[in-house]
Formats: structure tokens, sequence, C-alpha cells
């Protein structure tokens, strides 16, 4: 008997569904679905955060009582990215009575002492997030920085540049720029960064101009290395068209 009762229920979803479905491709048919109490939402679910809590996002998106998943929820979507760890935020209907609050957060890329430490965009921008309350894996930016007159982001300089070039491997090659522990702006504006202690070489030195061809090289030098069990002190690939290794003398 008990079977037999759900079986009415879920024909009576279903055909829900169905009528829901052949509707909602109007304005009006949004509208309409919309002034149904049975759509009311119910559970808000928000995914992809993680320097926000989760919380945070759902007090800021202020989704009240009464609210229908089918209204248009583009203006707490412009609430949302105002956020300044939110570079974008979706919400979209998950079943009849959720919503999903879909995010995308700014990912900082290095950390950097102003004097205390604080994480950084590739444009300078500070980020709040708490170095000492949060598992940063982010490497250390030894450039000398400065607040600009804001006070949200470097001043330009030496850090900026330092950043742009670090940034720019990252997009490049982010498994080679995970292994950095710490960069600084060379004399010649190239980068001079430290390796983790995993790798076969202490230090890798960049030109300014990074391309897909210098960090394959870069790459195939540090396989090399460590399928020979050579250390290297120092992976140079500032000269134009080949990697110099450097070895301590022994």
């Amino acid at each position: 008997m008990k079977g037999r009762s759900a079986l009415p229920r879920v024909a009576f979803l279903i055909g829900l569904l169905v009528v829901a479905g052949a509707i909602a491709g109007s304005v009006w048919g949004r509208r309409l679905l919309a002034s149904i109490d049975y759509f009311d939402v119910r559970q808000v679910e928000v995914v992809g955060a993680h320097w926000v809590a989760p919380d945070s996002l759902l007090r800021l998106a202020a989704i009240g009582r009464g609210r229908s998943v089918w209204d248009d929820f583009s203006e707490i979507e412009r609430r949302l990215i105002r956020h300044p760890l939110i570079d974008a935020a979706h919400i979209r209907r998950s079943g009849l009575r959720r919503l999903r609050v879909v995010v995308r957060e700014v990912e900082p890329l290095a950390l950097v002492g102003i004097p205390e430490l604080r994480a950084v965009r590739g444009d300078g921008t500070l980020l709040p997030i708490d170095p000492a309350g949060t598992s940063l894996d982010l490497p250390l930016l030894t450039v000398q920085a400065e607040l600009a007159e804001d006070s949200t982001r470097l001043r330009d300089g030496s850090a900026l540049r330092a950043l742009a070039i670090f940034a720019r491997l990252q997009i490049l090659d982010p498994g080679l720029a995970s292994v950095i522990s710490d960069f600084e702006l060379a004399v010649d504006q190239g980068l001079i960064t430290n390796l983790t202690t995993a790798q076969p070489a202490q230090r890798l030195a960049l030109p300014s101009a990074i391309d897909e061809t210098l960090v394959r090289r870069v790459r195939a030098t540090l396989a090399d290395l460590r399928s020979r069990g050579v250390a290297a002190t120092l992976v140079e690939a500032r000269y134009a068209d080949q990697i110099v290794v450097r070895r301590e003398q022994t």
C-alpha cells in the first residue's frame, strides 16, 4: 500500500516539472510560476566558496522568505560580486524548491609584507584574507613594497613588476609556479626565485618576458637534472635561446 500511495505523488511531481518546463521559456510564464507558493525557496546551497565562509555569502545574498526559485536574482548576483573576494556569482535553480549559489573566488597570487603579511593579486590588489587564520600555500614576494594612497593595492614599482612576471608564469605553467617558495625582481628586471627543497635546483632566474617555449625549456632542464640525480644551485634562463645550469664547485 505504501508503494501505491507514493505513485500519485511521483506522478504529480513529474507532471509539475513538465508543465513548469513548458511555460518557463517566456517572461509571463516565469512570473506565473513565481506566483505559486509551491516553488518558494526552501533551501540555498553555496558552491565554490573557499576563502569566504558560505554563511557569510548567504547573509550577503539575503534571499528572504517568500522568494521563488523562478525569481530573477540578477540584483543579488551583482551584490555578491561586489565582495572583494568574489569574481563571479550565478544563482540557479536546483530542484523545485532549492537554489544553488555558484561563486568563483578571486585567487591570491602571493604574500607580501607591508610590513605585515598580506595576500595579493597579480595586479597588486590586496585581499582580505588572514594568512594566520587560513592555510595559504603561496610564495613570498621579497621585494620592498608600499601601499598606494587608497591602501587597497600596492604602489607602482618593483613589487608590481615582479608580480606581473610571476602572474604570467602562473598562467603558463601553474605547476612550475607552485614549486617557487619566494621571488624578487632582478637588477635586469627579470625574476630571481628560490625553489622548494624537493626540486633539483635551489634557484631559478627568469627573464621579464616569459613565453611557453621558455617554460618548456626550464621544465626539461629540471627534469633532466632530476633524472641524472644532479643538484644545481641555479638554473639561469635569462640568456637568449639557452638554459645555463650552475653548480657549486667542490
